[in-house]
């Protein structure tokens, strides 16, 4: 073979190696470009600000549930009467165990009466109705504060309940509620007349819109949904309903807060709540300092938060108490008012903070 053939040869394989080189750099850049711009915020809802969206279920409670403790297989039929000290021994690896850990009511509220089923929340005409039965706990979360018991008076749960079986059933929920709102869960523990324990969840979107769904013990998977069931033989996975009067009740409970970013500033004191950490964690003054500094980065967004893992009590200079919560990676900030982001590198900052102080 003559030297010149050779050298055609060996141009034209050196030509293939650099298109594959360049097809692979091209390849890696693609990929790396995927990542940079799939932000927190990847939930897309696309919606235009009129249209109306089935929203998602947002019930998260059981990716992060402990696993069982020592005690008892069912939970007690006595927990509730009046007594905090019964929830110690409780199953908290199913549903109802796990909230009845929070806490109970001082009082059992009793719902009776021919109209209700025996053991199923229903749907009869254009209402939801409770079955026969007893609530024994509530508990509430939201975006902004870490889930926990409350005992508020029988008379105002009485009102909460009525305000949601009065209220219409709908189709849908708007779009731009779903993307504008904080979101409140409810959890209710009730203990039907067959003496089985249902938890019936109340999701609230804000402007009155409500869902409402119904969960039962399962000791593999921490709780299976139940279908509601009309009269009619229709079945529902959950129900939408719109009560002002109902949010406003639970939000009353909460002393719910209408600052969001300017409430930074004024913070005085600070805790924080890490997810599954019941202890409080004073923020030493140079730390509340830099966190201020960072959270007046942040910027309003829509849409649903990267995480909501670590919860913070403040005080403020007038004495009033301040909620928010920051997800792990420092990027979303989340408080009663609404959801921002903070941006790199401030978000990293805060990431640290967080190792300082635990």
């Amino acid at each position: 073979m003559s030297s010149c053939l050779k050298k055609k040869e060996l141009f034209f394989q050196i030509k293939n190696i650099k298109k594959l080189q360049m097809k692979f750099a091209v390849f890696i850049f693609d990929i790396l470009l995927s990542i940079s711009i799939s932000g927190c915020n990847t939930e897309n809802y696309s919606t235009k600000k009129d249209q109306e969206i089935v929203p998602p279920n947002y019930s998260d409670v059981a990716k992060n549930t402990p696993s069982g403790t020592p005690g008892l297989d069912k939970p007690d039929e006595n927990i509730g009467n009046n007594s905090n000290d019964n929830c110690t021994n409780v199953d908290t690896s199913i549903s109802s165990g796990y909230y009845l850990s929070f806490g109970v009511l001082d009082e059992n509220v009793v719902r009776n009466g021919a109209k209700r089923n025996e053991s199923e929340v229903a749907v009869t005409g254009k209402n939801i109705i409770f079955p026969q039965g007893e609530i024994r706990s509530i508990s509430i979360k939201s975006w902004s504060r870490k889930e926990k018991a409350y005992n508020p008076p029988k008379p105002g749960i009485i009102q909460y309940v009525d305000a949601l079986e009065s209220a219409v059933i709908l189709d849908r929920v708007p779009g731009n509620v779903i993307k504008e709102n904080v979101k409140i869960e409810t959890h209710i523990v009730y203990l039907n007349s067959h003496g089985e324990f249902r938890t019936i969840n109340i999701i609230n979107f804000g402007n009155g819109y409500h869902e409402v769904s119904v969960e039962n013990d399962d000791a593999e998977n921490f709780a299976k949904k139940i279908s509601i069931k009309s009269g009619t033989g229709k079945k529902y996975n959950q129900v939408f309903i719109r009560s002002m009067k109902a949010e406003k009740i639970v939000k009353e409970w909460l002393d719910w807060e209408k600052q969001g970013k300017k409430g930074f500033r004024l913070i005085k004191s600070a805790s924080m709540l890490h997810d599954g950490n019941a202890d409080g964690i004073k923020l030493a003054k140079k730390h509340l300092k830099k966190l201020k500094t960072y959270l007046a980065k942040c910027r309003k967004t829509n849409g649903t938060p990267c995480g909501y893992e670590n919860y913070f009590e403040c005080v403020q200079n007038d004495g009033s108490k301040f909620h928010f919560s920051i997800s792990a990676d420092g990027e979303s900030v989340s408080t009663d008012k609404g959801v921002y982001t903070i941006d790199y590198p401030y978000n990293e900052k805060i990431v640290e903070i967080f190792r300082q102080i635990r």
